[in-house]
């Protein structure tokens, strides 16, 4: 049986590192304000959940600029906080020191369907630095093909992101599984596609009833696809 895994890319491949220290640091030194990293992590889910619906293109530096600062803004409002446009854009900066990062399950997962010679491809909503992101943590070389939402003009949850990119692939393989972190950009619209998704929830969002594969981290996909 011939089986492809296609996976997504943030928080289910990677993730920025350091962020709530990066934005205590600045509440710290800026705003002259303790917050604990709970109120910080809750602020980015809620405002993830937001925000997972509007893609942005960032078709110029002052567009991602002028993004940002509204980001920032709304970030520090759901933690009770006002922040000037000034004040956004200083947390802007702090953040850039904020790298990329594989979750450690990552790469031996990657090593591991190499290994075993199960092809693998990306398929995310992202803007166009992609590429650059996946060449800076090194995992380019893992995949036969990459696939953004920038370059397609496709979001997720539209199925036709995958039906379009992967017909190929669907006709040419016996199972084709969709990794990824969240059911309704991820699971809901893979399942429409006729692809089998696989939900990566490391951090229990999802309750154990979920209607699609749960697996908790991606060195657990190795017990679901059998060669």
């Amino acid at each position: 049986m011939r089986e492809h895994i296609v996976f997504d890319c943030y928080q289910t491949l990677i993730y920025k590192k350091n962020i709530v220290n990066i934005v205590q640091v600045f509440s710290r030194n800026i705003l002259k304000k303790k917050i604990p990293s709970y109120y910080i992590k809750h602020g980015y889910n809620i405002i993830y959940d937001r925000y997972k619906f509007k893609r942005p293109r960032f078709e110029t530096p002052q567009k991602r600029k002028e993004f940002y600062i509204g980001y920032n803004i709304e970030l520090f409002n759901i933690i009770g906080i006002t922040v000037s446009t000034y004040q956004a854009l200083q947390l802007s900066k702090y953040l850039e020191d904020a790298l990329w990062v594989c979750y450690p399950d990552t790469l031996i997962a990657l090593k591991y369907f190499k290994k075993i010679e199960v092809p693998m491809g990306l398929l995310a909503n992202w803007t166009k630095t992609l590429d650059k992101v996946l060449k800076d943590v090194n995992l380019t070389s893992y995949f036969d093909f990459v696939y953004s939402s920038y370059n397609l003009k496709l979001d997720k949850p539209n199925p036709k992101i995958f039906t379009k990119t992967l017909g190929n692939v669907i006709s040419k393989f016996d199972k084709v599984y969709y990794v990824g972190n969240d059911y309704e950009l991820d699971i809901a619209p893979a399942k429409k596609a006729g692809l089998i998704p696989v939900l990566i929830d490391r951090d229990n969002r999802y309750p154990d009833s979920v209607d699609c594969i749960r697996i908790k981290k991606l060195t657990d996909l190795g017990k679901i696809i059998n060669l």
